[in-house]
């Protein structure tokens, strides 16, 4: 159980550790829409996705649920490992859809007795869902008297002017609102994050990354089923160890989420020599794709490999994006911000039977049932997970 001290008292919350690991995966956000037209490869990736699936419904049927989580998962990373931006591909992105809602029905067991209302997992739109949706005219350039960039940073990095751009659109246009919301939300996670990315060896400022994917969210939501503050996809978050089953998921845990994103940047830094722009590239749409561009470039070096268009769309914008945002957070009032943050959530962990019911703990501890929610986002049903 976890207590947590707020306008001077106490409140109690129920948190459920499981020391597992998790990882991150491609996530297509910043893709482009000029192109519709079906894929020739789009029919032989669904029939693998639908191969998986039909195995995991039988593997549903025959009660080992734990085997339909996993063929569930390989069904949806067959979709999202293919190479093919569902964004262009409408026939793909249909079956997507489709398949994500087929999915998510089998995860609504009959035997559940609480209320849909009350009982329905909560979730909110992923902030890289809405920045995919960037026009083009609201990312002018700036002028060499226009904005500047301040500060210094715990890695290097050069800055190219799409950083520039993005500066300008959270700083005058559209993501000012965004941004404002993020800098106060980041009070409530950021001491944590800030501890365990020193722990694992990963610069303190890449902790910003979070506000990018998720605006601090612990249950953001992509449309390419990325979920949490870190943004991972099924595939990976099993890959570091979050569990995903019917009652947690694990990917919206703060504490074990924030560890696997920062093992992963740390091991994609590694892989990529210590760059820290391309680890971030690959954190987006994954190592392979990065290596693949490289190897075509000739040269390891994110700018040159955006200015030859080598990449997806969206991880072009994603690295200048999150560039930008560590910009701004780290000298807020140059660029006009003066946000209060969110006070650190403070919370102490305490063990619970199987399958307790958080409205209860609300009742007997006197405190709103959504506070207890909120402290434990990973419970999907409001109950810890059976034994």
């Amino acid at each position: 159980m976890r207590l947590t001290e707020k306008a001077g008292r106490r409140v109690t919350a129920v948190l459920i550790s499981f020391m597992l690991l998790g990882t991150i995966g491609p996530l297509d956000v910043f893709g482009q829409t000029a192109e519709r037209a079906s894929s020739p490869l789009a029919q032989t990736v669904i029939e693998k996705a639908e191969s998986y699936f039909r195995q995991g419904q039988e593997a549903f049927n025959k009660g080992d649920r734990d085997a339909a989580r996993k063929l569930f998962d390989q069904a949806l990373d067959a979709v999202l490992m293919s190479g093919i931006n569902l964004r262009a591909d409408s026939r793909l992105e249909s079956y997507y859809r489709a398949l994500l809602d087929r999915i998510h029905k089998f995860e609504a067991h009959p035997e559940d007795d609480h209320s849909p209302e009350e009982r329905a997992e909560a979730v909110e739109p992923s902030l890289l869902d809405e920045l995919s949706d960037i026009d083009d005219s609201e990312l002018a350039m700036v002028t060499p008297d226009g904005i500047k960039i301040f500060g210094k940073y715990d890695f290097d990095f050069s800055v190219a002017p799409p950083v520039l751009q993005f500066i300008n659109f959270f700083v005058s246009g559209r993501g000012r609102s965004t941004m404002n919301i993020g800098l106060q939300r980041s009070g409530r996670y950021r001491q944590m994050a800030e501890k365990i990315f020193k722990e694992e060896r990963v610069p303190l400022d890449l902790i910003w990354l979070a506000q990018a994917e998720s605006v601090w969210k612990p249950n953001a939501l992509s449309r390419a089923a990325a979920k949490g503050i870190w943004q991972f996809i099924p595939a990976t978050g099993t890959r570091y160890g979050l569990a995903q089953t019917a009652w947690i998921d694990q990917r919206s845990h703060p504490e074990h989420s924030t560890r696997a994103a920062a093992r992963y940047l740390r091991w994609l830094h590694e892989h990529f020599a210590g760059d820290w722009l391309l680890a971030m590239a690959a954190y987006n749409s994954g190592e392979g794709r990065v290596d693949s561009a490289i190897a075509r470039c000739g040269y390891a070096d994110f700018w040159e490999i955006h200015r030859r268009g080598l990449l997806p769309q969206e991880t072009r914008n994603y690295v200048p994006i999150i560039l930008s945002i560590i910009i701004i957070s780290k000298n807020q009032k140059r660029y006009g911000f003066d946000v209060k943050p969110d006070s650190p959530l403070n919370y102490e962990m305490c063990e619970l039977p199987d399958q307790t019911d958080l409205k209860v703990i609300a009742d007997l501890i006197g405190i709103p049932y959504e506070t207890v929610q909120d402290l434990n986002p990973e419970l999907r049903r409001g109950v810890t997970p059976p034994g």
